[in-house]
């Protein structure tokens, strides 16, 4: 939040660091922020899905009709991967980078090392996002406007080569999706439910309600601690719950439109909205939800993720850039 003197020094920031000389509300960021450029990128971007590599230690932007971006938390440099011509969503496994293109109906497999596109496919139904579960080798995509709604797999064959081998139903799904290897699952929000999606056996096993008129998101699963929190449609709410039984545990609301839940490390949680100028820093434990800080952010701005490293990242829809905060 803005604090006495952090009110000039943001007027400045803006002004330098923006390119622009609009000092409006809804664009006003937080003078802890780090803003990313995103080289050669469009002015204005529709983020939607941000996330980290962990093997190759760096955050993966789709940035849309510019591409896919790797950005490397240490130094925030920013640089375009491949020759794609669009990314709607990315996921990446065994140095390869998942590439999925709404508009093209298309699942790309791009070398992160070269930037080569080794394989590409079509897909059965228009996808969402795509993630890699690691313990299974296979690409999962959720679907949520096949009939009925749910999760395609695929495998890489032979390194070149992709392979439609499962479709798994998800009744009122799917929105949002995270694999865990360490809990066995896949969890997807359907409706005003969490669905855990068992890995090996590729069927629903579990189903929580969270309390929503409707969910919106990813839900963020903090294996450590074995909680997951679900977010909702409105208000920027978001719900705690106990990955063991999908008990509700807590619940907060950060106010604004669809909330967008992150995890930076075990235990904390963040949550912003689109549209919304708060995003919140929460510790999340069996007793609930505690605030721990918050910061402004543009007012438009639909992805939010953690890197593992003591940051949390978000979008900047308005001035097609990412902005990098440290959880502290």
């Amino acid at each position: 939040m803005l604090r006495g003197p952090a009110v000039a020094f943001l007027a400045g920031a803006i002004l330098a660091l923006s390119g622009c000389g609009s000092g409006s509300d809804t664009s006003a960021v937080d003078p802890s922020a780090r803003l990313v450029s995103l080289p050669g990128a469009m002015r204005k971007i529709d983020f939607d899905d941000v996330m980290f590599s962990e093997r190759l230690g760096r955050v993966l932007v789709p940035a849309r009709q510019s591409g896919l971006y790797l950005v490397d938390p240490a130094s925030g440099k920013a640089e375009r991967v491949g020759h794609l011509s669009g990314a709607d969503s990315a996921d990446e496994g065994e140095g390869r980078l998942f590439v999925l293109d709404r508009e093209a109906g298309t699942l790309s497999v791009v070398d992160a090392d070269s930037g080569d596109t080794v394989a590409s496919t079509e897909l059965a139904n228009p996808g969402d996002y795509v993630r890699y579960a690691p313990s299974r080798r296979e690409v999962w995509i959720s679907e949520p406007a096949a009939s009925p709604p749910g999760i395609e797999i695929y495998t890489l064959s032979g390194g070149s080569t992709l392979r439609r081998t499962a479709f798994v139903p998800v009744p009122g799904g799917t929105e949002g999706l995270v694999v865990s290897d360490a809990t066995g699952k896949a969890y997807t929000h359907a409706g005003s439910d969490v669905v855990a999606v068992d890995l090996t056996s590729r069927r629903v096993t579990a189903r929580w309600s969270s309390g929503c008129r409707g969910t919106h998101g990813f839900p963020r699963v903090d294996e450590r601690n074995r909680l997951l929190m679900a977010s909702c449609s409105e208000d920027g709410e978001v719900v705690l719950l106990d990955l063991r039984d999908g008990r509700r545990l807590g619940r907060y609301a950060v106010g604004g439109g669809e909330a967008l839940p992150g995890l930076s490390a075990p235990g904390h949680f963040e949550v912003r909205a689109d549209p919304g100028r708060r995003l919140a820093t929460l510790a999340g434990s069996r007793k609930g939800l505690r605030l721990v800080d918050t910061v402004q952010v543009p007012d438009v701005g639909h992805c939010l993720t953690g890197d593992g490293a003591g940051h949390y990242w978000t979008c900047d829809a308005e001035r097609g850039r990412i902005l990098q905060f440290s959880d502290r």
